[in-house]
């Protein structure tokens, strides 16, 4: 990939490390998984290969055992652990689901034993769930265990799961226990990585694809090479996602080959989106509706956020799930808006700020929804600029430099995370490091962040500032706003805010409670006087704000 360069320094590398850039997430997730230790970092990221470092291929699972990790994970305990301890220690480490009467059951132990010295020192359990303590010593587990006694740990956990009403897990461990592929399996696999996939759950739903590829033929092999691509292209392991999305094209079958090339569109605007950084290419960003000052100037004369929006539009069109998509229209209509009616691309930005689910690595196999890791990407990257140009550089790098430790920022909207961090202030080496590992910002990345503080009522603040700093905990504060409003607003206004707070235009809002559209409108005007606030998104921001 030409847009992962090996001549610029790499992102805070610890000491050892030859110059490779590194991105900042593969750091922060590298000493999650092998500690603090500079050494066993050092050595760890030694292993990877430069896509990796780079963060566009994924990491191996566990990561690879070096001698530091091995002396920090077995220290004092080598000698403690019998068989059975790693046998138990084995199933915990590859075990999808966290329940501890799978693992019991799969395993044969007891609870006593669990709770006994070994390895109470290294399982952690509660309300029935258990974690292992210390990635290092899964790892070291992992490696040392040999095929047939990962094959045996494989499907004794895919039996128990099965008793325990977990099929898809059931089916995961069942394909990880045979040891030549099985077509049989191969179409459960690829719908579950679907479903993954459709959840959010972008790395998953990768891990999945690939082994129902491993064991499909004919149609469902070319589906899983999609899936496959798709989950690492929204994980943004976009070297992976070529690759798939190549062995997608060979197979021929027509029924896959449409998404397959939304899928490559996506991925081209990723990597080289300099060629489509121009005025007058393409026609994908949206225009303002009614009620906006005017349209947007013609082709030949688009303002730099309208050229960063039609480079979100292939991505956003090659998006599975609902939350994905909703995050990314909103960028896309953001950008669009930001430059002649920023006024309006922060309210559109707030909206999705307030409601949408943030990527959680930990929820992968209990189908909790949320943005995949490239969707919040865009999120949070164009959220950043947005408080830049509000004139909040302050917050804008916290937002930033949150992101970037957690999401595949550096390639998003034609590299615009690595000109904010430069805008910023403080950030040179965060932005010298998203440069080192993607593309050079695109001429409207860099003139869009020129545009700093445009005007706006100093009694009014910025919505997304307000969605920053009020809003803890998503969607669950509703409940107490609603409780507190009945005693504010008539049966049928509160109808009509909860609607509108979930997103829904007014037309919508007609059809859901049966009344007519200017029925809705003066309602809406109601709510918005008693609860003051005088837009949609202040409406949707003061709802989830926390009770004081």
């Amino acid at each position: 990939m030409t847009s992962i360069r090996d001549s610029a320094a790499p992102w805070q590398s610890p000491p050892g490390v030859r110059a490779r850039p590194v991105a900042p997430q593969v750091v922060r997730r590298v000493s999650e998984l092998v500690g603090a230790d500079p050494e066993a970092l050092a050595q760890t990221l030694g292993l990877l290969t430069p896509h990796q470092l780079a963060g566009v291929a994924a990491l191996p699972d566990p990561l690879p055992v070096t001698a530091a990790v091995r002396a920090a994970a077995l220290d004092g305990t080598a000698g403690a652990l019998d068989p059975e301890d790693r046998r138990v220690l084995l199933a915990a480490g590859v075990l999808v689901l966290d329940r501890v009467d799978v693992l019991l059951g799969a395993t044969g132990a007891s609870v006593e034993r669990l709770l006994a010295p070994p390895l109470a020192g290294h399982l952690q359990l509660a309300d029935g769930r258990f974690r292992v303590a210390d990635p290092r010593l899964r790892a070291v587990v992992h490696e040392d265990a040999d095929l047939t006694e990962r094959t045996a740990v494989h499907a004794a956990l895919a039996t128990e799961l099965e008793r325990a009403g977990e099929p898809g897990a059931a089916r995961w461990h069942a394909a990880l226990a045979t040891l030549a592929g099985d077509p049989a399996l191969a179409d459960g696999l690829v719908r579950l990585a679907r479903q993954r996939l459709g959840q959010g759950c972008a790395v998953a739903a990768h891990a999945v694809a690939r082994e129902a590829a491993s064991h499909g033929t004919g149609d469902v092999r070319a589906r899983a090479f999609l899936v496959a691509g798709r989950a690492a292209l929204l994980g943004g392991h976009l070297h992976d996602a070529a690759g798939w999305l190549e062995r997608v094209a060979s197979t021929g079958v027509a029924t896959v080959q449409d998404d397959a090339e939304r899928a490559r569109d996506a991925v081209l605007a990723l990597v080289d989106a300099r060629h489509l950084d121009r005025p007058g290419t393409g026609s994908g960003a949206p225009c303002p509706g009614p009620g906006a000052a005017g349209p947007l100037p013609p082709d030949d004369e688009d303002p730099p956020g309208v050229r960063l929006a039609r480079l979100v539009v292939p991505v956003a069109r090659a998006t599975v799930s609902p939350a994905d998509r909703a995050a990314l229209a909103a960028v896309v209509e953001a950008l669009a808006r930001l430059d002649r009616y920023p006024r309006e691309a922060d309210e559109v930005l707030a909206r999705a700020v307030v409601t949408a689910a943030p990527y959680r690595e930990t929820v992968a196999w209990v189908g909790a929804d949320g943005l995949s890791p490239l969707a919040e990407a865009h999120l949070r990257v164009v959220q950043a600029l947005v408080l830049l140009r509000g004139g909040d550089a302050e917050q804008a790098a916290r937002v930033l430099d949150d992101a970037a430790a957690r999401l595949p920022v550096s390639h998003v909207v034609g590299g615009l995370a690595a000109e904010v961090a430069r805008r910023t202030g403080g950030s040179d080496t965060l932005a010298a490091g998203l440069r080192a590992v993607g593309p050079d910002p695109v001429p409207a990345a860099v003139a869009v962040c020129r545009d700093l503080g445009y005007p706006r009522p100093a009694t009014v603040p910025s919505l997304v500032v307000s969605a920053v700093r009020t809003c803890r905990g998503g969607r669950d504060g509703l409940a107490d706003v609603w409780a507190r409003w009945a005693d504010v607003l008539t049966a049928r206004e509160l109808d009509v805010a909860r609607l509108v707070a979930d997103g829904l235009a007014n037309k919508q809002v007609a059809d859901r409670l049966c009344v007519s559209v200017r029925t809705v409108e003066v309602h809406l005007g109601r709510v918005f006087r008693k609860v003051g606030v005088s837009s949609r998104a202040e409406l949707t921001v003061v709802a989830l704000r926390p009770a004081s």
